[in-house]
């Protein structure tokens, strides 16, 4: 029985990940993003907030950050 425990637990961390990996990128080839549905903000506003939810590092980087956030801290993001 604790054999069969371990082997699912086994398949199921690595079935995480890739259903994390493949829903965030798909979040990210989707057109837009998440600050084009309001008005038009000043080119310099729209850095700052991007720089504030890292939203301007490259898109591993966001990966392993949301990850780390995660497994470290149980922090999902902001909602």
């Amino acid at each position: 029985m604790l054999n069969y425990i371990i082997k699912r637990i086994g398949i199921a961390i690595p079935t995480l990940l890739i259903l994390i990996a493949v829903t965030f990128y798909l979040m990210h080839a989707a057109p837009g993003g998440p600050f084009t549905s309001e008005k038009p903000l000043p080119p310099q506003v729209l850095a700052n907030i991007e720089a504030k939810y890292g939203l301007d590092q490259p898109i591993w980087r966001q990966m392993t950050t949301y990850l780390w956030g995660i497994l470290t801290e149980f922090d999902f993001g902001p909602s």
